[in-house]
């Protein structure tokens, strides 16, 4: 993928990043850095560090975009951080195995998406897909003895679930659904 140097200018600080196999997009604040089309980022939002890949060019109108989550901007992934990112998706893939084992030993209707993990270990959102309630106090209950994280369990829909990227390890980054 190109990339597309912007010099920023006082008007046009903010931009949206999206998170693999997160179903959020989150509007980010520059401050001075030089913009960098395509490239990745390390944003901090509510759940904690997460990487990023940058997915409009800046922009200065930001009333458009009150449904994206607020992120702010920490710098440009490095290499440490690739690295990083490559570890925390492998324990994540571990983690969703062992969370849908746990869902079928207690008998829950849902299917594990995915799980996303933050770079700093500060949380884990847990997205399912299921018809319905789910009451999984239950494995709430044992995920936070497991884990040391603070665990979130999110029920999204079949959009939702096709809306994330590159979620299906088996379809491009850039694959889009109609």
């Amino acid at each position: 993928m190109g990339t597309y140097t912007a010099h920023m200018n006082t008007n046009k600080k903010f931009f949206i990043a999206k998170v693999m196999a997160d179903t959020s997009t989150y509007l980010v604040k520059l401050m001075d850095e030089t913009f960098l089309y395509g490239k990745e980022v390390i944003i901090r939002s509510e759940q904690g560090l997460l990487f990023a890949h940058i997915t409009s060019f800046p922009f200065s109108d930001r009333t458009n975009f009150t449904n994206h989550s607020k992120a702010d901007f920490v710098r440009y992934a490095t290499d440490d951080d690739k690295t990083l990112q490559i570890e925390v998706e492998a324990q994540a893939k571990l983690i969703k195995k062992e969370v849908s084992g746990l869902s079928k030993e207690l008998s829950l209707n849902m299917n594990i998406t995915h799980v996303l993990a933050t770079l700093d270990s500060k949380s884990l959102t847990i997205c399912y897909t299921a018809k319905g309630r789910v009451d999984f106090r239950q494995l709430l209950k044992i995920l936070r003895t497991r884990l040391s994280e603070r665990v979130i369990l999110r029920q999204i829909g079949k959009k939702q679930r096709f809306e994330s990227f590159h979620i299906d390890e088996r379809l491009p980054m850039n694959t889009h659904f109609r």
